[in-house]
């Protein structure tokens, strides 16, 4: 009886796990073939440099990711035509393409040379920020103007590392995959807004309620799989510890946006940011935090129209 017992636990702990993996590799494959078929790989004077294009015409935006990342995460711009690369150590765009800022900046520099590209609105956002003001300051004649949200742009010491199960996709999917399914939407609005009268109004509102737990879910697999963003991610921490931009001898139109409740990268990085740019502008976001792109999307984007309006001419 025991005997056969043990040969049913065995069969279902075979058939769970046989089960555990088709669902896996029935997501993985899908997943990293969508990541490599949305995008290319310029040779360029700075090494192979993966990018995506989105749309045919109207000024370009050079748009930066964050930390980690990849170029999947910018979102076309409508009117404009988007330039989305993926940062040395992020996905196909290998470490040794640019390990500093001012590396990576010529780095995208050469990306536009390789797409004929002469100029570009560039925008970048948190850990992309100072490869964004990198290029602004190392190729004034190519930025139309500069656009940074939430960015790292001072000095700024992590001690950070992955937990062990984020290291293995494996894990981190299995891990990913319980918590977008069982996490409470009240959690979900809290992780992403840190002001409690905007939290309120999200929770009482069941139609924004689900887009939050959409954008989360999204969000979370932005980042998925960490193999391919792990050089980056370590590259990222170790180059912030020690930054000095020359921010001050920016001489394009500037645009700052940042929340004032911002824990990831600090309010005061861009309030200090804003002093040393002759002429920026620093837009604040009154309690946002971190999630601001997401959860206060429509006044990013007025902001940033009426400030394009203002300084883009051509």
């Amino acid at each position: 009886m025991k005997r056969k017992i043990g040969y049913g636990l065995l069969a279902l702990l075979i058939l769970g796990s046989g089960a555990i993996a088709i669902a896996y590799f029935s997501f993985s494959g899908p997943h990293l073939s969508a990541l490599e078929s949305g995008s290319q790989i310029a040779d360029t004077a700075a090494g192979p440099v993966e990018y995506q294009i989105v749309g045919d015409s109207g000024p370009v935006v050079l748009r930066l990711h964050g930390t980690p990342g990849g170029y999947q995460k910018a979102k076309a711009i409508e009117g404009r035509r988007l330039l989305a690369p993926s940062r040395p150590g992020y996905l196909r765009t290998p470490i040794e393409t640019g390990r500093t800022p001012e590396e990576q900046a010529d780095a995208y520099a050469a990306l536009m040379d390789s797409l004929d590209i002469k100029r570009a609105i560039v925008m970048g956002s948190s850990g992309g920020g100072p490869s964004t003001i990198a290029f602004a300051v190392r190729h004034p004649d190519r930025t139309a103007a500069l656009i940074v949200l939430e960015p790292i742009s001072q000095s700024k010491a992590l001690e950070f590392e992955l937990p062990f199960f984020m290291r293995s996709d494996f894990l981190s999917w299995a891990v990913l995959s319980v918590m977008i399914k069982g996490m409470d939407p009240a959690d979900m609005v809290k992780a992403m807004v840190p002001d409690p009268k905007t939290q309120q109004e999200l929770l009482n509102d069941p139609v924004k309620l689900a887009e939050v737990k959409s954008k989360m879910a999204s969000m979370m697999w932005a980042n998925w799989p960490t193999s391919l963003r792990q050089a980056g991610l370590d590259n990222d921490v170790a180059q912030y510890a020690d930054l000095n931009l020359g921010a001050n001898s920016i001489t394009v139109p500037t645009l700052i946006i940042h929340g004032t409740a911002d824990v990831n990268v600090e309010y005061a990085q861009s309030v200090t940011l804003a002093t040393q740019i002759p002429g920026a502008i620093l837009h604040s976001i009154e309690g946002a935090g971190h999630a601001m792109p997401e959860t206060h999307s429509a006044e990013i984007k007025a902001v940033i129209d009426g400030f394009l309006s203002d300084v883009i001419t051509e």
